[in-house]
C-alpha cells in the first residue's frame, strides 16, 4: 500500500512525534510511505526509510501549496492520504478531494480547541469529504459526532516507543546539578493560547504555594510564546532559585527526566490524547492532573490525582500530598505505568493500517 502523509511541517511538536513513531513503523510493515511538509523545525523526528518531500511556500496558505500537492499526489499516485495539523487538513484534503484519492481526516484535539472562526468552519466543510476522520481520542470523535454525525469515523489513539522509554536510565538534563529538593515537573508548550492552554501559569502559581510548606524544584520543559512572560511571573513569585526552564528537549532527555521527577503535572484545560501524560505514565512518574475528560479517559483515581486547575490552593495542596506520601504516589504510578502496554507503536500501526485497508 503507498501512503501519503501530508503535514505542514516537521519539528517536536506531538503530531511531529507521532508521525514519527507511525510512518517508520509503516514502512517496517511492507508499505510505502511517503511524508510531505513545508517546513522543518526544532528536533525533526527521524524517518528512517520514509520517502520525504518538501514543498515550497511563502506563508502556510500560500496557493502554490495546494498545486505541489495535486502535482506530487499525480506523480506518486497514493493510495490513501493521510492528513494531520490544520493546513494540510484544508489544503491536502482540497488537493486529495480534487484528486479523487482516499482521504484520511486527523484529529488530534476535543471540542474545546476550536472557536468559531472562518478557519474551524472551513476545516469543518472540507472534512465533511473526508473518506473517514480519525480521532485519538472520544472527546475529538465526540466533537466531529456533532458536527458530521453521518460521517465515518475512528478511534485510533496516539502510540508510545514503550520498549525504548523502558531501556532510558533516569538522568538530569544538561545544565542541572546534582539536586536535593524533589522535581516537580511540567512538559509541554509554554503556551495558554486557543490552539493549546497547558496552563503553565498555574503551574508557576501552584509552585509558589507548595514552596510556602517545602521545598521543590520546578522543571519546565519546552517552548513557546508564553516563555518570557512565565519568566517574569517566575521572578514575580519569588521562585527564580526554585524554578528551571530547559527550552525544548530531546525525547530521550524529557523521558530520563520523567523518571528523576517525584511528581509530573499537568494543568490542561483540554487535551485531545495527551502525549506528555501518557510519556510520563510509561516513565513510573507519579501523575498529578486537572479533572478533564482527555485525562479521566486514560486513567482513573487508582492512577493519578485529580484537580481543578482553576483552583491554585487545591493544586498545590495535592502536589504537597503526592510528594510527602511517596509510597501511594509509586503505587499510583506504577498501575499508571501497566497500561501504557496497551499504547505500542506497533498496535497503533496495526489499528491505522485496518482503518487504510478498510477504506481502499
Amino acid at each position: 500500500m503507498r501512503i501519503l502523509h501530508l503535514i505542514p511541517y516537521l519539528s517536536g511538536g506531538g503530531a511531529e512525534r507521532q508521525i514519527g513513531y507511525l510512518a517508520p513503523e509503516l514502512v517496517r510493515m511492507g508499505h510505502d510511505v511517503h511524508v510531505a511538509y513545508s517546513k522543518e523545525g526544532h528536533l525533526k523526528p527521524e524517518l528512517p526509510s520514509v520517502v520525504l518531500h518538501q514543498l515550497k511556500s511563502r506563508s502556510n496558505y500560500d496557493p502554490y501549496l495546494l498545486w505541489q500537492l495535486l502535482r506530487l499526489i499525480r506523480g506518486i499516485k497514493p493510495d490513501i492520504i493521510h492528513t494531520w495539523i490544520l493546513q494540510m487538513d484544508i489544503l491536502g484534503g482540497i488537493a486529495a478531494r480534487l484528486s479523487g484519492v482516499p482521504w484520511i481526516f486527523r484529529e488530534p484535539s476535543s471540542a474545546m480547541a476550536y472557536l468559531p472562526t472562518w478557519k474551524h468552519r472551513l476545516r469543518v466543510w472540507v472534512g465533511s469529504g473526508a473518506s473517514a476522520i480519525v480521532s485519538n481520542s472520544l472527546g475529538g470523535d465526540e466533537y466531529w459526532k456533532t458536527k458530521l454525525p453521518y460521517s465515518r469515523r475512528y478511534v485510533v489513539p496516539n502510540g508510545l516507543p514503550v520498549h525504548e522509554i523502558d531501556r532510558t536510565v533516569a538522568a538530569l538534563p544538561p545544565g542541572l546539578a546534582k539536586l536535593e529538593a524533589p522535581i516537580v515537573l511540567y512538559v509541554g508548550r509554554l503556551t495558554s493560547d486557543v490552539s493549546a492552554t497547558k496552563n503553565p501559569q498555574a503551574f508557576l502559581e501552584a509552585l509558589a504555594c507548595v514552596r510556602q510548606q517545602q521545598n521543590v524544584l520546578g522543571i519546565l520543559c519546552g517552548e513557546g510564546s508564553q516563555r518570557s512572560e512565565l519568566k517574569v511571573l517566575t521572578h514575580k513569585l519569588g521562585l527564580d532559585a526554585d524554578v528551571h526552564f530547559t527550552g525544548h528537549l530531546p525525547a530521550a532527555l524529557v523521558w530520563a527526566l520523567m523518571k528523576k521527577a517525584s511528581v509530573f503535572v499537568s494543568l490542561s484545560a483540554y487535551e485531545g490524547c495527551p502525549n506528555t501524560v501518557m510519556e510520563a505514565m510509561a516513565c513510573g512518574c507519579p501523575l498529578v492532573l486537572s479533572d478533564i475528560p482527555a485525562h479521566s479517559e486514560i486513567v482513573d483515581e487508582n492512577c493519578a490525582l485529580f484537580v481543578d486547575s482553576s483552583n491554585i490552593q487545591q493544586t498545590a495542596d495535592t502536589i504537597v500530598q503526592a510528594l510527602r506520601n511517596a509510597d501511594a504516589s509509586k503505587a499510583r504510578a506504577l498501575i499508571a505505568k501497566q497500561k501504557t502496554q496497551e499504547w505500542s507503536i506497533a498496535e497503533m500501526a496495526r489499528n491505522w493500517e485496518r482503518v487504510y485497508k478498510e477504506l481502499i
